[in-house]
């Protein structure tokens, strides 16, 4: 039965917090877990006294398994009492409960009375020499009776919160009473005891999980922050699986983590590809307009060449050796600004700046503006020297690339959006499927 949520006029909130049926669903667990026991128990002891083991191991399985049996009697004793403890608390937390819902019924009620006589009080018509003559008179009986209610409604939910806590306090005694025995915790209980006290571990992991969400959300703008909201992601992976190798979480948060960072990963190798591809369209499309450049500077100074050769003819030159040491510094000056000339054509590729992009480049690079601008470089180059293999490679690579990143980016936001809108939901049919996930590494029952 659900809790009353309005606790006006006695206390803010609950004072007896607790769910009987829930505390009665554990001690059954617990009642097939000792039988359970209580059977590989006796199971190991008959074993352990058969006469038909025979040969040099049979006196060695004989002592383990009756030190198994042994131990799993300590485990059946510690479910049986811890069962009962918890038994006889769901019973007295329900009284508890009863009498404090009905102190607070009481007390509403009462509420309701003098609320209703104040403001009767309050309107009722007469001069001020009638209303000293009230305030000389008894006070209205019904609204002393109100008060006389609410008081002792409040001194009963008193009295029921005060036995609540005694007793409660008197159960988990009991219980650690009860499990103070020879059967000692291995390093490994205790890990995963401390984790399930640690509620500050879950705290941390709900606030980096939501601060990954925004951090992420802003790093479409911010493409920087986008190695933030990675680590934010791990320190939640982290936490999650340590919660769920403990039996203190669900292994459908690991998953959905190690998914997140798959697909993060994914998208960050991705960009990184493109850009490798933008550097490496920018030498090749160099090394293209230096040869273009060089060549078209070759083919003039050729030209040049013969007309001077003509000239030189013409006027009787010759060939003696002047005219010909004259033509060799020439050529040697001509090919000279030939690859000066390939150089600035190479130097004007490398250094151009990026291109500009429009609002539909940056919407279709998630927002990413680098991203855009690297992939439209490509695609210009591509575009410039359209004979090029490598350069249309490049494009085509970048193209896969950049849907890698578009598709990564989509899925992991609507499997975050998704988690969370699905945790966020009054229906807990989620949780509970979550919860099914949820079992301890090495757990055997």
């Amino acid at each position: 039965m659900a809790r009353p949520a309005d606790w006006h006029p006695l206390r803010e909130s609950d004072p007896v917090p607790g769910d009987p049926v829930e505390v009665r669903e554990q001690v059954k667990h617990m009642k097939k877990i000792a039988e359970y026991l209580r059977t590989q128990a006796e199971a190991l002891t008959a074993m352990a006294d058969a006469d038909n083991l025979k040969g040099k191991y049979a006196d060695e399985l004989a002592e383990n398994a009756r030190g198994l049996g042994r131990k799993l009697d300590l485990a059946e004793d510690r479910y049986r009492e811890v069962k009962g403890h918890l038994s006889n608390w769901a019973n007295e937390l329900e009284d508890f409960q009863k009498r404090a819902d009905k102190a607070l019924h009481d007390a509403q009620e009462a509420q309701r009375t003098i609320e209703s006589r104040s403001k009767r009080d309050d309107h009722s018509p007469g001069d001020s020499e009638k209303k000293g003559e009230q305030d000389s008179s008894d006070e209205d009986p019904v609204l002393k009776q109100a008060k006389e209610d609410l008081e002792e409604a409040r001194k009963r939910l008193n009295s029921a919160e005060g036995g609540y806590q005694e007793r409660s306090s008197h159960f988990a005694r009991k219980i650690r009473s009860s499990i103070d025995d020879d059967m000692k915790d291995s390093w490994w209980n205790d890990i995963k005891g401390w984790v399930a006290d640690a509620d500050w571990l879950g705290d941390i992991a709900d606030w980096a999980s939501w601060a990954a969400t925004i951090v992420g959300a802003v790093a479409i703008f911010f493409p920087a922050l986008g190695v933030i909201a990675l680590a934010l992601t791990v320190v939640v992976a982290a936490i999650h699986i340590t919660q769920a190798v403990t039996g203190n979480g669900s292994w459908f948060d690991v998953l959905m983590d190690l998914g997140a960072l798959k697909l993060a990963r994914n998208g960050m190798k991705a960009a990184k590809a493109i850009k490798a591809l933008q550097q490496n369209s920018r030498k090749a499309a160099a090394g293209l307009a230096k040869e273009k450049s060089t060549a078209q500077a070759a083919r003039a100074n050729a030209g040049a060449r013969k007309t001077a050769a003509k000239s030189e003819r013409k006027r009787g030159g010759g060939t003696s050796r002047k005219n010909r040491e004259n033509a060799r510094a020439r050529r040697l000056r001509l090919e000279g600004e030939n690859r000066a000339a390939g150089k600035r054509a190479a130097d004007e590729v490398r250094d151009a700046e990026m291109p500009q992009i429009t609002a539909s480049d940056k919407a279709k690079s998630i927002g990413d503006e680098n991203l855009a601008k690297q992939i439209k470089d490509i695609n210009k180059w591509r575009d410039t020297h359209p004979n090029s293999p490598e350069l249309a490679s490049n494009a085509s690579q970048a193209q896969r690339h950049a849907d890698v990143v578009r598709g990564s980016w989509t899925a992991s936001t609507v499997l975050d959006v998704g988690d969370k809108g699905a945790d966020s939901m009054t229906d807990d049919g989620y949780s509970r499927m979550k919860d099914r996930m949820t079992a301890p590494v090495g757990s055997q029952w």
